[in-house]
């Protein structure tokens, strides 16, 4: 947008104003505030603060924790798994293995994971309208701008050199208002909403093998359903069983 600027012959300096920035900035945090509840603003704020950090796809260490969970439930029972639950560092899957452990049925853990799962989907969905909100506000707020501008410009209609630098000025607020709308805040609601996603089919992975255990399926089925969670080609190996084969084969031959 500088660049088709800069083509036309103009001057970045002529796109600066102290005054339309802080009215349509000033207008659209005051409007945000007044119609947003503070818990749902501070929450949208923290959100935003991790947004461009990058972010790390679990999944498939996921899926290879389930499995390799699943193997040894498989030969020992889901009481032998209790202490490789308690050392998975995810807190979703470790408190799903262990109500496993523990002897839930298999639907109430879906149950409970699926509580998690639709609050997070809430909690996200508030956060991304904050800014959504916020992106509607800020046009009209440099539409108004601009009309106040347009008012003083008014005041001076005898001096025309004044009069077009004055509706130049005006006009400036606008700019702000959509730039800041379409440039910013729109683009942070959809990433709200896209890394929202990507963290909910993570714990979508979680009931769906954590289930699958408990409701004691074959290995296969178990790695069947687990990598539809999981891109194109980036299947669960089957090596995820590896420290139990390796186990046996150091008791077998210290025997």
């Amino acid at each position: 947008m500088a660049g088709g600027f800069i083509l036309e012959r103009g001057s970045i300096g002529d796109l600066g104003s102290v005054t339309a920035g802080l009215l349509v900035l000033g207008g659209t945090i005051g409007a945000v505030v007044m119609g947003t509840p503070f818990p749902v603003l501070a929450g949208s704020v923290r959100r935003c603060r991790g947004l461009f950090r990058r972010e790390l796809d679990l999944r498939r260490e996921t899926a290879e924790n389930i499995m390799r969970c699943a193997v040894l439930a498989r030969r020992g029972g889901l009481a032998s798994i209790e202490s490789e639950a308690e050392a998975v560092e995810n807190g979703l899957l470790r408190r799903a293995l262990l109500l496993a452990v523990d002897g839930v049925p298999p639907t109430e853990i879906r149950r409970q994971l699926q509580i998690d799962i639709t609050a997070e989907e809430d909690r996200a969905e508030a956060d991304a309208r904050v800014f959504e909100q916020a992106g509607g506000y800020a046009p009209t707020i440099g539409i108004i701008g601009a009309v106040i501008g347009l008012i003083q410009v008014m005041r001076q209609l005898g001096n025309v050199d004044e009069v077009g630098r004055g509706i130049a000025t005006a006009f400036t607020s606008t700019l702000y208002g959509v730039a800041l709308a379409n440039l910013l805040l729109l683009p942070l609601a959809a990433r709200i909403r896209s890394r929202a996603r990507s963290a909910i089919g993570a714990k979508e992975l979680i009931l769906e093998g954590v289930t699958a255990l408990g409701e004691g399926l074959s290995l296969r089925l178990i790695r069947t359903r687990l990598e539809t969670f999981l891109e194109p080609g980036d299947g669960v190996p089957k090596r995820s069983n590896a420290p139990a084969l390796a186990a046996q084969k150091a008791l077998g031959k210290s025997a």
